[in-house]
């Protein structure tokens, strides 16, 4: 067996075991090539010799969902360890492409193997194959629907319920503009429908119940999926632009389905995989995690980032879900479309890995099933303890700090529930826009943030409001693009260099990619004034701005400012996490651990949150004694990182 990639320990957990093979690891890595620029979209299946069988997407001439596609197989015969060099297995008829692979063990025991052809913009449909003797032969490709039309079905969605009924979830797309592919275009708002085969595949029936967004939106109900219930009853899934994935059930084995409903699961606008654990009612969902658990990756868009990648559980068909596990970070990559297969005792996950100019990868990754279903160790439960102590206690801004501290581990729907008990009377409480912050950083759909967000710009607009800079910071910290009388307002702010708020102000004008902004705040470095060198470096390490001639000014900022000062935390935390200079990053991180040792507690709660992406179990030796820390911030600070450190590995 040809290994594509060599095995190794993945990020998360750092470790494997001697003489085994690691928990977690990378097994496969299709890289996109010149000739191959995207490889994607597949399915496992495990025929009954034991070899694994993997089909996928392979493109070429480009990464379009339209450039040219044909079918590849790879196989493994060590329940996914390792896996031969890719094959062609399909290649489509001239003016067609194929792509989008389920598999299915189909009742009968043949192997049932779902794709879709495209015909240009305005044909796109399910095709099935059947193998009788375990994909050593397939029937020739065989239409699902009569109608024409541009239907998506997703990779590794298809099932067969346990009363032989198989399901096939699709979103319809309707064309717009000429009949034929001239100027023919698709509407991105999807339609969702489901059809259903009682006789494995022969004849279809459309359910009687079909779905539109029932909100103003550009996807609609993207890209569904389906799984079945410990119960027998369905829930189906879709990808949306409200922030989540919305969700529909049937308790009629697909005939009929419920209005759609947003899911707990917060994600962009981005596909999410979940299938039952084997021999459990326990979900496995694989998704885009942006509840606020991960908040280091997550972007102001919800159509940008599909990152990070995390694994999470669900013990009650869905409706809540366990602290997720991380499984893909890179703010750079956009990872989605992920097959989800069972073998062994562990889990394979197919998933693509796109870059912007660089292709998209076809990763596989196994990991044990201990590991996905392993609970928190002692040292999280001590450290959501804390935060809970400290969120029942104080009524300070602490308690925002907690609370954000408890979406990092997880506690988004605790949070929300906890801070919609809180909004009737948030406006007597010294806190009222850490209220909003958290209630907009874990609403359930698009609408609800903007809500939120509503409120803390008015606040903003406020002349009186004492708490106008809190109000601004979280603007900004929400990667909120103003317009109308707030965007007038704050230019105003940001050219009074008499107004206390114009850093903020400026901070705000380069979220939305000021550029003038941007120098401006990297010269309020070098400003006489300590306040504005600790805002110019807190809002370029939330910024995560790249700029040569910025992160030049900022290293020189880090070094020149004078030791034992909470201004000297925030710019050794802002160049730190930003590697403004990597020559420099050992002093920095000496110079932060100091002020973890020695600093006020205002300047601990920064070197924590600076130093909090680059934190691994092997740093957790400051964090662990600070969890007894008089300082309510430093306590949160500590526990914080904990759970940072425990979701990550």
């Amino acid at each position: 067996m040809i290994r594509t990639l060599l095995a190794f320990a993945l990020a998360l957990t750092g470790v494997g075991f001697a003489g085994a093979a690691p928990v977690n690891s990378i097994v496969s890595n299709l890289v996109a090539t010149a000739q191959h620029p995207r490889n994607s979209e597949g399915a496992f299946i495990t025929l009954r010799s034991g070899r694994v069988l993997f089909l996928y997407s392979q493109f070429s001439e480009g990464t379009s969902d339209f450039s040219p596609c044909r079918i590849a197989e790879m196989v493994s015969d060590d329940q996914g360890r390792t896996w031969s060099e890719p094959r062609v297995l399909f290649s489509p008829e001239p003016n067609t492409m194929e792509m989008s692979v389920s598999l299915l063990r189909l009742a009968s025991g043949k192997i049932a193997l779902f794709t879709v052809i495209k015909r240009g913009t305005s044909d796109c449909r399910p095709y099935l194959r059947i193998s009788g003797d375990e994909g050593a032969s397939w029937s020739a490709p065989r239409s699902l629907l009569d109608a024409p039309g541009y239907f998506v079905l997703n990779n590794d969605r298809v099932i067969q319920t346990s009363r032989g009924r198989l399901i096939l979830p699709l979103a319809f797309h309707r064309g717009l503009g000429a009949a034929d592919d001239s100027g023919h275009t698709v509407d991105l708002r999807g339609i969702a429908l489901w059809y259903y085969s009682d006789d494995d595949g022969t004849t279809w029936k459309e359910s009687r119940t079909w779905w539109t967004l029932p909100v103003a939106s550009v996807t609609g109900l993207q890209e569904p999926g389906v799984v079945e219930l410990a119960d027998g009853s369905l829930l189906s899934w879709f990808r949306t632009d409200q922030g989540c994935q919305y969700e529909s059930r049937s308790r009629d084995d697909g005939e009929t389905w419920s209005a759609p409903q947003p899911m707990q699961l917060r994600s962009p606008a981005s596909p999410a995989s979940i299938k039952r654990m084997p021999g459990s009612p326990n979900l496995l969902a694989v998704f885009n995690d942006f509840s606020g658990q991960f908040p280091f990756v997550l972007p102001a868009s919800t159509y940008r980032g599909r990152t990070p990648l995390v694994a999470s559980l669900s013990a009650d068909g869905g409706t809540t879900w366990r602290t997720g596990k991380l499984l893909e970070s890179n703010p750079e990559a956009n990872y989605c479309y992920t097959a989800i297969h069972f073998a062994g005792g562990a889990v394979l996950l197919s998933y693509m890995d796109f870059r912007e100019g660089a292709g998209s990868a076809q990763r596989i990754r196994r990991i044990e099933l201990e590991w996905i279903a392993a609970p928190l160790d002692s040292l999280a439960e001590r450290a959501k303890a804390i935060l809970y102590d400290v969120l029942e206690r104080d009524e300070t801004w602490i308690k925002i700090h907690a609370a954000e501290a408890l979406l990092v581990g997880g506690e988004a729907v605790a949070m929300r529930h906890r801070f919609l008990e809180l909004a009737p009377a948030s406006d007597s409480l010294l806190y009222r826009v850490g209220v909003w912050r958290v209630l907009a950083t874990t609403s359930a759909t698009k609408a609800e943030r903007a809500r939120c967000i509503e409120r803390v710009g008015s606040i903003f607009m406020d002349p009186d409001a004492p708490d106008r800079s809190q109000a601004l910071e979280t603007l900004c910290k929400l990667g909120v693009p103003l317009t109308g009388v707030l965007l007038n307002r704050v230019r105003s702010t940001a050219a009074d260099e008499s107004d206390r708020l114009r850093p903020l102000a400026l901070w705000s004008l380069a979220v939305m990619g000021d550029q003038d902004a941007l120098r401006r705040i990297a010269g309020l470095l070098s400003s006489p004034v300590a306040r504005a060198r600790v805002i110019a470096a807190y809002s370029l390490r939330w910024l995560r701005t790249r700029d040569p001639a910025t992160l030049h000014l900022l290293a020189q900022a880090a070094d020149t400012e004078p030791p034992g000062t909470d201004a000297q935390a925030y710019l050794l935390s802002a160049a730190f996490a930003l590697d403004a200079d990597p020559a420099r990053k050992p002093a920095w991180r000496a110079g932060l651990e100091q002020v973890l040792a020695r600093g006020s507690m205002e300047a601990r709660w920064e070197a924590f949150n600076g130093m909090l992406a680059d934190s691994t179990s092997a740093s957790l030796s400051q964090a662990v004694p600070l969890l007894d820390d008089p300082g309510a911030d430093t306590r949160v600070g500590a526990a914080m990182t904990i759970l940072y450190v425990r979701a990550r590995e």
